[in-house]
């Protein structure tokens, strides 16, 4: 026989990874752009999500401290405090103040929750939610194929930047997922396809770097699967022509690098982004506080102009 509490366990932390899932989907812990009939659903979303956080930590009776555990608080003081310590010195922007809220109220309590009382179980259930959100989005995508096509946007009042994210990660679980093994090819590349038409490179590129890491550690066991799958998407993509009919496309053409339209030509911005970066570090390497990459950047004009306020890259953000 469960125990009672068992099941009100399991029940209160299922709802509390749904509500997670939710938060995590939105991206913000107040999202001006999901009001309707002068309602805001994000303040309804984010409330029950804080309710159900608070509720959860009464679950904790105890704090069992390891190693990875002190190293992980660690990191997550070091991360606040630095920050407040910086905001300090260097002031602080609305866009930087938005930033570190969604970091604490997101996902800091979930971390939390996850260290302290998830099972496998409910890892398994957060993965497979998660897992939905990205087919949602997947299929929101191929609805919104013709928009997509033509321009960057996102679906749902998100960016293409988030729904790309979500594609990507989508194509990782599956290819992963210990359940999913019929058609597991065909669902990887209809994500990858979907999310070609973000024209976002970073996600698409975080995938390759998984798939490459994925082939090393297997490589016995994956070797000829691999060469065999590889060699016939690049059959489908240039025999049949395939990829100069997806090149034709402004989205998937920034993906390969404007290949099309003059090779690396339109990506200067993002080479002066970067180029940006890095002397800002050089110049502030304790870093200038969240949200300050723009406010002493050696030419801020010309971010501010384009609407870019972070460095486009996480390593360079973090720094």
């Amino acid at each position: 026989m469960l125990r009672k509490d068992k099941i009100n366990r399991d029940i209160l932390l299922s709802i509390f990874i749904l509500s997670a899932g939710v938060m995590m989907a939105i991206g913000r812990f107040y999202d001006e752009r999901l009001s309707l009939l002068g309602i805001n659903f994000s303040i309804i979303f984010s409330s029950i999500f804080m309710v159900l956080f608070f509720s959860v930590l009464f679950l904790v009776k105890s704090i069992k401290i390891d190693l990875n555990k002190i190293l992980l608080y660690i990191f997550y003081c070091l991360l606040i405090i630095s920050c407040l310590i910086l905001w300090s010195i260097y002031g602080v922007t609305d866009y930087g103040l938005v930033k570190f809220f969604n970091l604490v109220l997101i996902p800091l309590p979930i971390s939390l929750v996850i260290i302290e009382k998830f099972n496998n179980r409910d890892r398994n259930l957060m993965i497979n939610i998660l897992l939905g959100i990205s087919v949602l989005l997947l299929l929101f995508t191929l609805f919104s194929f013709s928009t997509l096509s033509s321009s960057r946007t996102g679906v749902l009042g998100g960016g293409p930047i988030v729904l790309s994210r979500w594609l990507c990660f989508g194509a990782v679980v599956v290819l992963f997922h210990p359940r999913i093994k019929r058609f597991k090819v065909i669902y990887i590349l209809l994500f990858l396809f979907a999310a070609l038409f973000t024209g976002s490179r970073g996600p698409i590129g975080s995938f390759l770097l998984v798939m490459i890491l994925y082939f090393f550690f297997n490589f016995r066991k994956v070797f000829f699967r691999a060469v065999a799958l590889f060699s016939f998407i690049i059959f489908l993509l240039f025999v049949t022509g395939a990829f100069e009919q997806l090149s034709q496309y402004s989205t998937v053409s920034r993906v390969f690098m404007n290949i099309g339209e003059g090779g690396l030509s339109k990506t200067n911005n993002r080479s002066y982004i970067f180029e940006s970066s890095i002397q800002e570090i050089i110049s502030y390497p304790l870093g200038v506080g969240s949200g300050n990459f723009v406010e002493y950047t050696e030419d801020p004009s010309f971010f501010k102009n384009k609407d870019l306020f972070y460095p486009h890259n996480l390593f360079f953000e973090i720094i």
